[in-house]
């Protein structure tokens, strides 16, 4: 499968520090200093001045949404909003990805179904290229990996580094920057997703890599 997206300057680092507290919403200036840390490249000033809601889809107000959540002693959507997900047959999907104090649920958008709940202290890492695209892996060793693809992805790494941090006593989520990612599809079979700067964009390939 082959994806073109803007291109950008390319880097290749992986983050740490970070806050520990757990408001909703981050602010613009504790986004400028993540990506500042992080090494990705500036923003357009428009974007920068547009204030980040946290909860673009009306979450917090939905009793869809509330009773998702609520079945799982859960209260506060940090994050939410619609995003892509890539399946496990390479085709894009559309998903709500929904950040609360512990838990990221995956939901499907026209049932208000949750597909898979993922645990925070089940992920490992969050995984990106370096280039100006919107993909991102969250990584679960203990299951499988999820491929994402959102524009607003700096601000759910953002929210889910701090929420990360609060419920694992301190520690740091890592957040790693290549251009060739691997990710676990199921037990059997990692994908490999390569990024290459173009001069229209970033080609996106994607391989399947099963295990011997």
């Amino acid at each position: 499968a082959v994806v073109s997206t803007q291109s950008t300057g390319e880097t290749e680092e992986k983050v740490s520090g970070g806050s520990s507290h757990t408001s909703e919403t981050p602010t613009e200036d504790e986004e400028r200093r993540l990506e500042k840390f992080m090494g990705r490249k500036e923003r357009r000033k428009s974007s920068l001045s547009k204030p980040l809601q946290g909860d673009y889809i009306g979450a917090r107000s939905n009793s869809k949404m509330q009773a998702i959540i609520s079945k799982h002693d859960e209260r506060e959507v940090l994050f939410a909003d619609e995003v892509v997900k890539m399946n496990r047959k390479c085709k894009l999907q559309e998903r709500i990805l929904l950040l609360t104090e512990r838990s990221l649920y995956n939901i499907d958008p026209t049932s208000c179904k949750p597909k898979r709940r993922i645990g925070l202290m089940d992920i490992s890492c969050v995984k990106m290229s370096g280039l100006q695209d919107n993909f991102f892996v969250i990584c679960v060793p203990s299951e499988y990996d999820y491929l994402y693809i959102s524009s607003k992805k700096i601000e759910i790494c953002l929210q889910l580094r701090r929420q990360y941090q609060f419920v694992h006593s301190g520690q740091v989520l890592p957040i790693e920057f290549k251009n060739t990612l691997e990710y676990k599809v199921d037990s059997g079979v990692t994908r490999e997703v390569r990024f290459t700067k173009e001069t229209d964009g970033v080609s996106t390939q994607v391989f399947d890599k099963k295990k011997t």
